[in-house]
């Protein structure tokens, strides 16, 4: 008897010691994993005086107007490449205009030519240390995209106008992916896993990428957020806000860079450092940069997880927020900021 009452005690001690070790790796992850927003208490820039949000606003629809008349922008046929060539040659023009110089990132997949477009803000005092802010320009085979990813791109242009010149810390590189998009998504004929091989092969030191992609629908009702398990159950269902998604090794930066959007703007945001193998986590042109080791995030109001018309041909611009794009656009500026500026 003494010894069955032993072996009982001991197997609860087990039982409570497993159920302490679970809690307690729950603990951790949630905290390393989904609690990871850095913290910023104040008045943001978009409350200041003197910022012009209408305007930016304009700015946005009339470059994601241009982009959705495009039509689809891509490889699948030769009225499509042409298109992707077309946007290529404004993309150049616009910077061009704000006073750049815009750099090519030429390359050749299946006899055709393809180029990533970048602009440098060259840092003051660690200049070697880099940081990348992408959108990319091409689109699904059947797509207009005017949220994906028009949006991002317009995103892409309202921070070079804020950020004309910008001195930082480090050096800032504003980038126009191309090939994002089938048929080569995933795959080396990306245009960003291009450019990453080339940055590694180069030994650059790219600190951190954002990548803009798909940031325009925002919706107040209840069940317009899916996300899957588990993290439906940490996030709204409610799909009003705008996402920040890493893997693991971006956990440092992902606070940098919220906690920079803050300054900007108080517009609702959510943020996560997931495996790199979960659902949704490599969607876009991060992914190639993980591939090389380099951290980095998507900023994205989290595509077909939220948009019914996510990879269709009805994406298009009227189903599009620029009120709450103008918004954002201010927040990554402040963002950027924290990353590539003055560091304290």
């Amino acid at each position: 008897m003494p010894n069955s009452e032993s072996k009982r005690s001991r197997w609860k001690k087990l039982l409570l010691i497993a159920a302490l070790l679970i809690t307690a790796l729950l603990c951790v992850g949630y905290w390393y994993m989904i609690d990871c927003e850095g913290k910023w208490r104040g008045e943001p820039l978009e409350k200041q005086k003197g910022l012009d949000l209408s305007r930016i606003k304009n700015e946005m629809e009339e470059d994601v107007a241009y982009m959705q008349g495009l039509g689809p922008r891509n490889s699948m046929s030769e009225a499509n490449y042409k298109q992707l060539r077309l946007c290529e040659e404004w993309i150049v023009r616009k910077w061009e205009s704000q006073g750049y110089t815009v750099r090519g990132h030429s390359f050749t997949v299946n006899g055709r030519d393809y180029a990533n477009l970048e602009i440098e803000f060259h840092g003051k005092t660690s200049p070697s240390e880099i940081i990348i802010v992408s959108a990319q320009y091409d689109t699904l085979p059947d797509s207009p995209g005017a949220n994906n990813d028009g949006s991002g791109m317009a995103v892409l242009f309202q921070l070079s106008g804020l950020l004309k010149n910008f001195t930082g810390d480090r050096t800032l590189r504003l980038v126009a992916f191309v090939n994002e998009e089938d048929p080569f998504f995933g795959t080396e004929k990306m245009g960003s896993y291009q450019y990453a091989m080339r940055s590694y092969h180069k030994g650059e030191d790219i600190r951190f990428m954002l990548s803009l992609d798909s940031l325009g629908i925002y919706k107040d009702e209840p069940g317009t957020q899916r996300l899957p398990f588990p993290f439906s159950l940490f996030y709204p269902d409610r799909g009003n806000f705008l996402a920040f998604i890493g893997n693991l090794s971006s956990r440092k930066y992902m606070i940098e860079t919220t906690r920079g959007f803050k300054k900007g703007s108080s517009f609702p945001i959510r943020a996560g450092v997931v495996p790199e193998w979960v659902k949704g986590a490599p969607w876009s042109d991060h992914q190639s940069f993980w591939k090389f080791g380099y951290p980095g995030i998507q900023v994205t109001d989290t595509g077909g997880f939220r948009s019914p018309y996510h990879t269709t041909r009805e994406d298009t611009m009227e189903k599009l927020n620029f009120d709450a794009m103008s918004r954002i656009a201010i927040g990554m500026y402040t963002a950027v900021d924290e990353l590539a500026g003055k560091r304290k």
